[in-house]
């Protein structure tokens, strides 16, 4: 007989009667054997539960995910779990659909490129019907599973060699994420004060230690819709100048906080000394930028943020006056 789909259910236990009542309507693939189910409640007392989910995420052929607010607030669901699955999902191995349950800002989150069900993205709840609603969940279930064949994990040397490589990518993103969320945290539940400043530069120094290791993740944090997520970005531009990120810097003095905003001027001081010679009008021009932003915003020019740029075009002007200089036959 054919393989079962193994199929995962990520969901916020606040929304467990939705799994249920899910469950439920795919109880016919289960009896002929063509789906099976797991889920956290399945996990004995005194087990490893962490161990057990994660042993269940790498064994599945098919992740649900149970969308609804409570789903995008839970920090396991929304980091792990769907971290995992979304690894998986890119290496082939898996099967990923959102089943989106309630209104939220789903479109916001990292898996908004997925095709996502009932049918026009209409919330389960919203339906007049939630029996339609359920079915019609079903239904795109049992096209996918009648259609095609689990997914295999089966992986060749080099899949393997990218497996380890992604695995890793997870934990230090897995870090930046929690870094970022400190700092979302910190902005909010204190209050404006020097103390606030140097806790959030201490999380923003942790978050420079890790830019080696999170450079590959340097475009996805730049488009997070997380301001945390974004400052995470510039810790990294302030280790590693990049040409294509300077209209990103100059986005950020435009609509950041000032913290974040001061330290992505000095991601742009930090450019001039790093980027090519072929990229300082490019440069100069995001200087000129950044500084019409901070005078639009009404910052004066004795502000930090203000002299940050006025050194830094000084910088940038004498080495390109210093490039312009005829040649000379010097050793």
């Amino acid at each position: 007989m054919p393989m079962p789909w193994k199929i995962f259910y990520s969901y916020s236990h606040k929304d467990a009667e939705f799994r249920d009542r899910l469950g439920i309507y795919l109880t016919p693939l289960k009896q002929q054997n063509k789906i099976s189910e797991w889920h956290d409640r399945k996990i004995e007392p005194g087990a490893d539960w962490e161990k057990e989910i994660s042993a269940e995420l790498d064994a599945a052929h098919l992740i649900l995910l149970l969308v609804s607010e409570d789903f995008l607030a839970s920090e396991y669901c929304f980091g792990v779990e769907i971290e995992r699955a979304l690894a998986r999902l890119k290496r082939g191995e898996v099967k990923v659909i959102p089943i989106l349950l309630k209104p939220c800002l789903w479109e916001e989150s990292r898996f908004s490129q997925l095709n996502i069900i009932p049918r026009d993205a209409k919330p389960i709840i919203s339906w007049a019907s939630r029996e339609d609603a359920f079915a019609d969940v079903a239904n795109e279930i049992k096209k996918l599973i009648s259609e095609s064949s689990p997914p295999s994990a089966q992986a060749s040397p080099e899949s393997e060699k990218g497996y380890r490589f992604a695995a890793s990518l997870d934990l230090v993103r897995g870090q930046v994420r929690s870094y970022a969320r400190l700092y979302e945290k910190t902005r909010q539940r204190m209050p404006p004060s020097n103390e606030r400043t140097a806790r959030m530069g201490q999380i923003f120094g942790q978050m420079r230690s890790l830019a080696l290791a999170s450079y590959p993740l340097l475009d996805e944090l730049a488009k997070s819709p997380s301001p945390g997520e974004r400052l995470a970005a510039v810790a990294i531009l302030q280790v590693f100048a990049n040409e294509q990120s300077l209209p990103f810097l100059v986005e950020l003095v435009r609509k950041e906080k000032p913290f974040v905003e001061y330290h992505a001027i000095k991601a742009l001081e930090f450019a001039v000394g790093a980027l090519d010679a072929r990229e300082h009008p490019q440069l100069l021009e995001a200087i000129h930028t950044a500084q019409a932003a901070l005078n639009s915003a009404g910052a004066g020019p004795n502000t930090d943020r203000q002299k940050v740029l006025r050194d830094a075009e000084q910088q940038l002007r004498s080495i390109i006056a210093s490039l312009a200089a005829p040649e000379g036959k010097y050793d």
